[in-house]
């Protein structure tokens, strides 16, 4: 039996280097994770150890003094969960590095962090007073409290630990204290970007050089080997102006290494933004990867079914409904009439209970039921809270879970940590920009650099340069290595790229990368190649916009006139311009349907305003809207008490009209007719752009509104112009070209009644597809 123990940085590490042993014999290695192998060196008689949850109410028990304010950390549960984890990795780190919390005032030589690390230091007694005097073991105490466990390290007659990474000094002092029962070999690769963790080994008698492999015995303090390592292998890097690009990248770069040979298993997605995984597997369409992150809780059933239920009770936006809608009301029954009630006042077993009889899943309920168990406990700590921040506090812990990767994928997807003492042959990275290469960390939190170098303790340069030591190794290890990050105002790429001296290539335009994902189709469902069948407009009530439409495009008449085939809206919080010129027509509507005319210029812009606020909807962004239309319309104001003066009054407003002309129904809805001395001026309100044509251009018109408006308008009497209403300008712009284009009108209706059969072909000018709905279905999308 093989009498070695192997300790790896991680599970997929072990997993690795256990489906590709090349031992001749049967027997395996024992295999431990740094963490499984270091935890079981140390224990505490009669001590149990502590789940987070409780861990962090016997935190805010022992915050309970009067300056543990000044930290600027509220003890309200809601708040102190968020943050107590800063305060849980401050200790851990001080713990790890065997530094006593009071020890820190020593190095703060000039008194910066004094009261900081006072208080810190009175918070860390009083919980460490309420842990022992209930036996309970945080490990931020272990180094303290523990006894070596000689039985496990005389278990293990011969160690080797890959050192991937950082050893802190309890892990030291405990493999030194191993070495008494059993023989521990330590493998370590040195490189510019790990000095720290050399530094330690030089401590102990090791002397350690750049670019190395070694094997170091840390029973006799003796170098057992020493080899250079390899230099990275081909190495290239692209840049992109869009994150999307990134995963054709990533699917193109496959393709290339299984095209030269790479085994699936042997390549690499390396995700220094493991955020980057959601969108990679929407475009994996195949299937090809497998995620070692797994897949997030919050893409599950259960969770966007609450979550959409709760963002609607939250605040009733236009997409909170459009969600709501699409999961039904069956849990906002449930909660609507407890949602604002204190837990006190809520059985908040019993409704989530109720709430989970909703969901079938049962992978996904495991998990549901897993986290209300553990969550029970706090339940009393927050009974003053609201029902709706006890259920936020629920779904945060639910939306960290994820569930295991099941597709079965030959490609891994992974981060950073994950690929440590992992070869690879190919390794693919996306998101090596600034902002993601190195990672940020919040230990920082409470002390700076300088006390930090004074106290021995890492910096975040030297965590910095850990995370570059991982990126070194994974290229060192692998043949070749592609690189691609986002280039813009606000990205750039990682410093790390200029100290490896990796340079950005340009081996393919955005556009070929863009076809990966978005090749068009040769068949796309509803495109019909050509569309000839019989129709006539005999029966037809034609509008100015029936027409304009036809005109414009004969294959839109069909889908939205007969096909009656309408545009899906999204549904918006943000008004678009027409629905603001909308609303202005409705008040303009209301205020003269009370009174024709004003002469006071006060009175008038009084009585709109009135209006406006009447027809405005409810969201912050429309009142802005309008606001700002009463601005604008100070001109029309101004204008319409000129006219009022001189005579007009308004006569009829939104006035629905139909007339037979040259054997055609005209149907139109007029927004305003005014009249004087027996004669009529027809106006169409306009907030927002429009055509006016001239002596060139009236012959090819496709817009005969006012034409529409006059021979409807004829009816009611005497018709002196017809002309736009410019809202913005307060001024009216008059339909020159009006008897030229009644000309071209009843051309048009003579054409139309002479139709027995329609080819509703595709428009050739394609400026009319920019906005159109329909152009995917035409292939003009």
């Amino acid at each position: 039996m093989d009498e070695e123990t192997i300790v790896l940085p991680s599970a997929r590490a072990i997993r690795h280097a256990q489906l590709h042993t090349d031992r001749d014999t049967l027997f395996l290695p024992n295999y431990l994770t740094m963490h499984e192998f270091i935890s079981k060196l140390a224990f505490v008689p009669e001590f149990s150890s502590l789940d987070e949850d409780t861990r962090t109410l016997l935190l805010l028990e022992a915050a309970d003094f009067k300056n543990f304010e000044k930290l600027q950390i509220e003890r309200n549960f809601f708040t102190f969960v968020k943050n107590s984890s800063y305060i849980f990795k401050f200790f851990e780190e001080l713990a790890a590095e065997m530094t006593d919390v009071a020890t820190l005032l020593d190095a703060d030589m000039y008194g910066e962090y004094e009261e900081h690390i006072s208080i810190l230091t009175e918070l860390y007694k009083r919980y460490e007073a309420i842990c022992c005097e209930r036996k309970l073991l945080d490990p931020i105490f272990l180094p303290k409290l523990y006894t070596f466990n000689k039985a496990f390290a005389k278990s293990h007659k011969y160690v080797r630990i890959d050192v991937a990474g950082y050893l802190t000094n309890f892990e030291l002092k405990l493999l030194e204290e191993a070495t008494e029962y059993c023989e521990i070999i330590l493998e370590f690769t040195s490189s510019a970007f790990n000095t720290k963790m050399q530094e330690k080994l030089q401590d102990l008698g090791f002397l350690i050089e750049g670019a190395y492999r070694y094997e170091l015995s840390l029973n006799e303090k003796k170098i057992l080997s020493k080899e250079p390592y390899k230099s990275a292998g081909k190495v290239s890097c692209e840049a992109f102006s869009e994150e999307l690009l990134e995963v054709a990248f990533v699917k193109q770069k496959i393709y290339e290494f299984i095209e030269k040979g790479y085994k699936a298993e042997k390549i690499a997605v390396v995700l220094p933004n493991e955020s980057a995984a959601v969108m990679l597997k929407l475009f994996d369409t195949k299937s090809n990867l497998n995620f070692a992150m797994g897949e997030s809780y919050k893409e599950s059933e259960i969770y966007k079914t609450i979550m959409a239920t709760l963002e609607f009770l939250d605040d009733k936006t236009a997409q909170n409904s459009a969600r709501f809608e699409r999961v039904g009301d069956g849990l906002y029954t449930l909660l609507s009439d407890k949602y604002h009630k204190p837990l006190a006042e809520v059985e908040f077993l019993t409704l989530m209970q109720e709430l989970r009889a909703h969901f079938t899943q049962k992978r996904e309920l495991e998990i549901f039921d897993e986290e209300l168990f553990c969550f029970e406990k706090v339940l009393g700590f927050m009974q003053e809270m609201k029902l709706r921040s006890v259920l936020s506090l629920f779904m945060q812990r639910l939306g960290s879970r994820s569930f295991d990767d099941v597709r079965g994928g030959k490609v891994t997807v992974m981060g950073v940590l994950e690929t440590r003492s992992i070869p690879f042959d190919a390794v693919i990275l996306i998101d090596f920009d600034e902002n993601n290469v190195p990672k940020r960390s919040n230990k920082d939190m409470f002390l700076n650099t300088a006390l930090r170098e004074r106290a021995a303790l890492p910096t975040m340069k030297d965590r910095e340069n850990l995370q570059k030591h991982y990126y070194s190794m994974l290229f060192a290890n692998a043949k070749e290595v592609a690189i691609a990050y986002v280039a813009s105002e606000q990205n750039r790429e990682s410093r790390f790229l200029k100290e490896l001296s990796i340079k950005k290539e340009e081996r393919h335009s955005e556009l070929d990368y863009a076809k990966i994902l978005f090749e068009k189709q040769k068949a796309v469902p509803f495109k019909e190649p050509e569309i000839i069948i019989p129709y006539t407009f005999a029966d037809v009530k034609l509008s100015a916009s029936r027409l304009k439409t036809y005109l414009e495009c004969k294959r839109r008449y069909y889908y939205h006139y007969i096909l009656h085939l309408d545009a899906h809206e999204v549904p918006q919080d943000i008004p678009a311009e027409y629905a603001i010129g909308q609303d202005v027509h409705r008040a303009l509507d209301l205020l003269y349907s009370k009174q024709k005319s004003f002469h006071d210029y006060k009175e008038l812009e009084s009585q709109l305003h009135k209006q406006l606020d009447y027809v405005c909807g409810e969201s912050e962004l429309e009142r802005y809207l309008i606001a700002i239309q009463k601005k604008q319309l100070k001109a029309f104001c101004h204008n319409e008490i000129e006219r009022f003066n001189d005579g007009w009054e308004v006569a009829y407003q939104e006035e629905p009209l139909t007339r037979s002309f040259k054997g055609m129904e005209l149907v139109g809805r007029i927004d305003r007719i005014d009249r004087r001395d027996g004669v009529l001026e027809v106006l169409d309100y306009k907030t927002g752009s429009y055509k006016l044509y001239t002596a060139k251009t009236y012959e090819d018109a496709t817009d005969f509104q006012m034409e529409f408006y006059y021979l409807l308008a004829e009816q009611l009497g005497d018709v002196k112009r017809c002309g736009f209403y410019n809202l913005k300008e307060g001024i009216i712009e008059e339909e020159s070209f009006l008897f030229e284009k009644l000309e071209r009108l009843e051309s048009h209706i003579d054409e139309l009644l002479s139709l027995r059969e329609v080819n509703f072909e595709k428009c050739e000018d394609t400026k009319n597809c920019n906005y159109c709905p329909y152009a995917v279905m035409c292939g003009r999308g």
